[in-house]
């Protein structure tokens, strides 16, 4: 279970009333993907100061959720509640291509929760803190809460210059979507108005902060939105030369995550060296992938696999020699942190958010200046950590060592430290309080 150190969670009330949280995650779920497990952890993470309430999304159970900390917390420590939605919502939130439409609906829809929960039991801070993208704030800052919002992400373009290696349908969306997104950065009065109200701003990568001040001239602290929940790895041995090189790909196969990069890529490999490639994840670009590594001839070096359940995936990670991480656009990537936390270095590219996690200890950085040369130099570098097992040793240590500034529980970070600042500055009073927020449910 994704939980703090037991020395880290909420002490007893001890006849005090803390100051009360509400946590908006619409993903919240410690056994589901990156975003739902960042919304658990950051519910656990909040109890340290506050007494928290999380409003999570319909396709969440709050009651299995509430079963899962039973005895860990008290009832007006950390409660889930689910609120329901209305059918449109429902629909919207069901559509791939419709969703953000019924999250923004669903947001309205917590906005009116979170304003009879301040009537009734009083409100010290609300934290929207998922989805993680900053194009949908909701209006929580207009309550007498304080708010605090992030990390968020989602602001950087996709760059234009690699359209070539794209479907047409993939690059219309990613033209459309950077037309979208120049739009809202300089002209929506929706989110300037939630972002000069917000008590706290957490942007997830350095690009986004570089954003957010470029375009609205704020300045947000800076916090990865994502962790590790899981034991690092012991260190590897030194690779045996005389086996094949491994090298793991993790992720949506949707066109922006950038795969035939790599296969291309591997495409340019010696043929004298060994290569073993796992694919793991499903999307649309699947057979349209396939057909690439057909066409280059190297569908023979590569095993296509359907995502498993998130622990089941950590085995994959564990097999891999090294992490190829080809996302064009991406706030971070949970397969970055898995990858260094099981010891594999990655070969990625050097942007967004990948920039921030990877260093020269764990990573070989790959360019994005233009297609060709980032092919170039992923098969160089495949090609160098494939002959030379002590650089590739010293990049699996360097990884874990890395991956140790993630694990959740070592971490106080921007959140945690502004939690301290606003609960300090919220006096404990006498409130009327329920002490079961589950009818919600």
């Amino acid at each position: 279970m994704s939980q703090l150190q037991p020395d880290e969670k909420a002490k007893p009330n001890e006849g005090l009333v803390r100051p009360r949280l509400l946590l908006v995650a619409f993903c919240c779920d410690q056994h589901e993907s990156m975003e739902h497990r960042n919304g658990w952890t950051r519910a656990l993470q909040a109890t340290r100061h506050f007494d928290v309430i999380v409003l999570c999304g319909p396709q969440s159970n709050a009651e299995i959720l509430n079963k899962e900390i039973e005895g860990q917390f008290g009832p007006t420590q950390l409660s889930f509640s689910a609120p329901p939605v209305d059918g449109l919502t429902q629909k919207l939130l069901s559509s791939e291509m419709l969703f953000y439409f019924g999250y923004r609906r669903w947001l309205r829809r917590m906005y009116e929760y979170a304003k009879h929960l301040d009537r009734e039991s009083g409100l010290a801070t609300c934290h929207l803190v998922s989805l993680c993208g900053y194009r949908d704030p909701g209006i929580f800052w207009k309550l007498q809460a304080k708010f605090l919002w992030g990390p968020i992400g989602g602001t950087s373009d996709f760059p234009l210059r690699y359209l070539g290696i794209m479907d047409i349908k993939g690059g219309m969306v990613e033209l459309l979507r950077n037309v979208v997104n120049s739009s809202q950065l300089r002209l929506s009065s929706r989110i300037r108005r939630a972002m000069s109200n917000t008590t706290t701003l957490v942007s997830a990568n350095r690009s986004t902060q570089r954003d957010l001040k470029k375009h609205f001239n704020i300045d947000s602290e800076l916090e990865l939105e994502t962790g590790i929940d899981f034991p690092v790895a012991s260190p590897r041995s030194v690779r045996n030369l005389d086996q094949p090189f491994r090298i793991l790909w993790a992720g949506r196969l949707r066109s922006w995550k950038g795969l035939p990069l790599l296969i291309h890529a591997l495409a340019k490999v010696p043929s004298t060296i060994p290569i073993q490639v796992k694919v793991v994840g499903g999307g649309i670009s699947k057979r349209a992938w396939q057909k690439l590594s057909i066409r280059l001839g190297v569908d023979h070096l590569i095993e296509w696999i359907d995502r498993p359940p998130y622990r089941e995936s950590l085995t994959h990670y564990q097999w891999a020699d090294a992490f190829a991480f080809t996302s064009l656009r991406d706030t971070s990537g949970t397969g970055l942190l898995e990858s260094l936390a099981m010891g594999a270095p990655i070969i990625g590219l050097d942007h967004q958010g990948s920039a921030d996690i990877m260093t020269d200890e764990s990573a070989i950085r790959v360019s994005i200046r233009n297609p060709a040369t980032t092919i170039r130099e992923f098969s160089e570098a495949i090609v160098r950590l494939a002959k030379d097992a002590d650089l590739l040793k010293r990049l699996s240590d360097g990884a874990r060592t890395r991956a140790t500034k993630f694990v959740w529980h070592n971490r106080i970070g921007a959140i945690d430290e502004a939690y301290q600042i606003l609960a300090s500055q919220s006096f404990p009073q006498e409130v009327k309080r329920k002490t079961n927020q589950r009818k919600w449910q």
